[in-house]
């Protein structure tokens, strides 16, 4: 049983070192890294550690984009739609990190071209809201948001009945986030726990 799980951390080692070194213009094959955040169903804050999801074939853009986010922060990553002017990569993924709070059960990543790209899509998306107040009292609004010199960008929540959705972005990075979640208060006690970069 032990020889079985050094074979699993070893092989998951490898998937991830060949995505840090690949730069190649071929497809890559990853295997995502192993969930430490519960069951399968995304909800649990803590739990078992489960296997490795089977083998997802990614674009090189979206092999670095998952390359450039910290081992185990996303796990079961599929390409997303790229939808909307200067989107380069995006993925869905599952929070892969365990966190006090309970992780959403699926987070989507755009790495953006450039950044009049990123401020096109925020001012977009802003657009659509109407500020209702503040994101930490689970309303509505477009907010800045700073962790320290490098980390800062902007936050958007949209809250509706039974649906509380958030997106981020990592504005030095060119990297935007979204998930959602029914309880407004929960998802922001995660996401401020949730450092994937």
């Amino acid at each position: 049983m032990g020889g079985l799980a050094g074979a699993i951390v070893i092989g998951a080692g490898v998937a991830v070192g060949l995505l840090v070194s690949g730069g190649s213009d071929h497809a890559t094959t990853v295997r995502p890294a192993p969930s430490t955040a519960g069951s399968s169903s995304g909800r649990s804050g803590g739990g078992t550690v489960g296997s490795p999801a089977p083998s997802v074939t990614l674009d090189p853009a979206d092999a670095r984009l998952l390359a450039s986010l910290r081992p185990f922060a996303v796990t079961d990553c599929r390409a997303a739609s790229r939808d909307g002017d200067g989107v380069a990569a995006a993925l869905t993924c599952a929070p892969g990190v365990a966190t006090e709070a309970p992780a959403p059960a699926r987070l989507s990543v755009l790495r953006y071209r450039d950044a009049a790209a990123l401020r096109g899509d925020v001012a977009r998306r802003s657009a659509e809201l109407t500020d209702a107040g503040d994101c930490a009292r689970g309303q509505t609004s477009v907010e800045r948001w700073a962790h320290s010199a490098r980390r800062r960008g902007t936050f958007l929540c949209s809250a509706a009945a039974g649906r509380f959705a958030v997106f981020w972005t990592v504005d030095d990075e060119l990297i935007g986030f979204a998930t959602e979640d029914p309880d407004a208060g929960r998802l922001l006690a995660w996401w401020r726990e949730y450092d994937p970069i």
